[in-house]
C-alpha cells in the first residue's frame, strides 16, 4: 500500500507540475538520513545498515507525501483522526487477546495486540490521548461531529484500559504530560476539565477489577525498579551502548549496527542514535528535535500546549524504546511542522487582509479560522 500511495503521489506531482517548497525540517531530516546511509562504509553490521537505509528512504518519501497532502487545517484534522482510528485497531486487538487469554508476555501475564510489542503499543496509545481529547472538544456540533465526539470520547477509557493491560511501567510516567495538559490547557474550560477527570476516574473504577493481579504488581514495582537502577535490565544495555559510543565517538558503529555489538536493541532512542551514528549523527538529530520544539513553542497557546504534550510524551516513551527508525517518530515530528506551517499561513492571510483592506476573502478566511484547528 505504501508503494501504491507513493506512486499516486509521484503521478500527481508530474501531472500538476508543481511541488510544495520543503521546510528546513526536511533538509535536516535528509542530512540525518544521508549520514545514516554513509555509515554503510564503516558499519560493523552492513546487513542491518542496508535494512535501515531502506527504512529511512521509505520514511523520507512518506514525510514528503504528508507535506504535500496536509495543506489545510481540516486536512490535518483528518490525519489526526485517522491516527485515532488506527489506534482503535490496537485497542481492539489488545482487549480481544485479554478476553481470550492470549498473553503477550506469559511469565508476567501482560497483554498486547497480536504482533505488537507491549511497550510499543502502550506508547502509541498514550500519544493518542491528547489527540483524542483535542479532537473531542474541537468536533463540530453536527451529525458527523457528534459521531466523532463519541468515537474520541470512548477512545480515552478504552485506551487507558489497554495501556494498563500491557503492564508498561513507562506508560505511567508518560501519562504525566497528559495530566498536565488537561490541567493547564487554557482552551479547555474548567467544567470540561472536570468532565475529563471524571471520565478517567470512572474508567479506572470500572476496569480496575478486571486487571490481573500480576500486572498490578508489575506496575507497582516502578519505584523499586528505578531505585535499584535496573529498569528491566535496560540500564545494563544503556551502559554497554555508551561503551560502544566511547570506542567510536565521531562516526559511530553504523546505522542499525549497535544491536550486534551488545546482543540486543539499546531500548533508548537517544543512546541508540549516538552509538550508531556518533557525535555527528546525534548532533543532526538534536537539530531536528530543536527545530520541531521551536515550531511547537511558536504556535498559539492552544496548539502549542497540545504538541508540546505529545512531544514530551514521546520523549519519555522513547527513553525505553529504540524508536529512531519507527515511522511514528517521524510522523509525530512532521505533524508539528505541518501545524506550524498552517498556523503561519493563517497569520499571513490575516495580515494581508488587514493591510490591504480587502474584504473579498474575509468570509473565506473567517470560515477557515472557524475550522476546529485548535490542534
Amino acid at each position: 500500500m505504501g508503494f501504491v500511495v507513493a506512486g499516486l503521489w509521484l503521478a500527481t506531482l508530474l501531472l500538476e507540475g508543481k511541488f510544495r517548497k520543503p521546510h528546513p525540517f526536511h533538509a535536516l531530516v535528509l542530512l540525518f538520513f544521508l549520514w545514516n546511509f554513509l555509515s554503510v562504509f564503516w558499519s560493523l553490521n552492513i546487513e542491518n545498515t542496508l535494512q535501515r537505509i531502506k527504512t529511512y528512504s521509505q520514511i523520507f518519501v512518506l514525510l514528503l507525501i504528508y507535506w504535500e497532502l496536509y495543506q489545510k487545517p481540516e486536512e490535518l484534522m483528518a490525519g489526526l483522526q485517522a491516527y485515532i482510528f488506527g489506534a482503535y485497531v490496537l485497542v481492539a486487538g489488545t482487549i480481544y487477546n485479554f478476553l481470550t487469554g492470549n498473553v503477550a508476555v506469559k511469565y508476567e501475564g501482560r497483554y498486547s495486540a497480536t504482533g505488537v510489542n507491549a511497550v510499543d503499543l502502550a506508547l502509541i496509545l498514550m500519544l493518542g490521548l491528547p489527540i483524542a481529547t483535542q479532537l473531542f472538544f474541537a468536533a463540530r456540533n453536527d451529525k458527523r461531529g457528534t459521531w466523532l465526539k463519541v468515537i474520541n470520547l470512548l477512545y480515552m477509557p478504552l485506551s487507558i484500559f489497554s495501556v494498563i493491560l500491557t503492564g508498561s511501567r513507562t506508560s505511567l510516567v508518560a501519562a504525566i504530560p497528559f495530566g498536565i495538559f488537561i490541567v493547564g490547557a487554557q482552551q479547555i474550560k474548567f467544567d470540561r476539565k472536570i468532565f475529563m477527570f471524571v471520565i478517567i476516574l470512572i474508567s479506572l473504577v470500572v476496569f480496575l477489577p478486571f486487571i490481573p493481579q500480576s500486572i498490578l504488581n508489575r506496575l507497582g514495582s516502578i519505584g523499586s525498579s528505578i531505585g535499584e537502577g535496573d529498569l528491566g535490565g535496560r540500564m545494563n544495555l544503556w551502559w554497554e551502548a555508551t561503551v560502544v559510543f566511547a570506542e567510536h565517538p565521531i562516526l559511530g558503529v553504523g546505522s542499525g549496527a549497535v544491536a550486534s555489538n551488545i546482543g540486543s536493541a539499546v531500548h533508548n532512542t537517544f543512546i541508540s542514535i549516538i552509538a550508531e551514528t556518533g557525535f555527528i549523527g546525534f548532533t543532526l538529530f538534536l537539530s531536528i528535535i530543536g527545530i520541531v520544539i521551536y515550531e511547537a513553542v511558536r504556535l498559539p497557546k492552544g496548539m502549542s500546549g497540545l504538541w508540546l504534550t505529545i512531544l514530551v510524551t514521546w520523549a519519555i516513551g522513547v527513553l525505553s524504546l529504540s524508536w529512531e527508525f519507527r515511522k511514528l517518530t517521524w510522523i509525530i515530528l512532521s505533524f508539528v511542522i505541518l501545524e506550524g506551517s498552517l498556523s503561519e499561513q493563517l497569520s499571513a492571510q490575516k495580515a494581508e487582509i488587514s493591510w490591504t483592506g480587502k474584504t473579498g476573502r474575509s468570509s473565506e478566511l473567517n470560515e477557515s479560522a472557524s475550522q476546529p484547528n485548535v490542534i
